[in-house]
């Protein structure tokens, strides 16, 4: 009987270990979130750099001084 008192607190242990590995977000979640946030932001800012780049003021000539 004293056995199984000295293995119940280490059983409680090792299944509160095996719970919070499960529902941990891992390193590799984390870096395909934020690879995919940079992504978005790279795309988001090409689009108006694109837009803006495009966007030339026609009444002005490329050589003027």
């Amino acid at each position: 009987k004293q056995d199984y008192k000295k293995t119940k607190p280490i059983l409680r242990a090792t299944k509160l270990k095996a719970e919070a590995k499960k529902t941990a977000i891992g390193v590799k979640e984390v870096g395909l979130l934020l690879a995919a946030i940079l992504a978005l932001l790279l795309a988001f800012y090409a689009c108006f750099y694109l837009r803006l780049s495009t966007d030339v003021d026609p009444g002005l000539e490329p050589d003027e001084d």
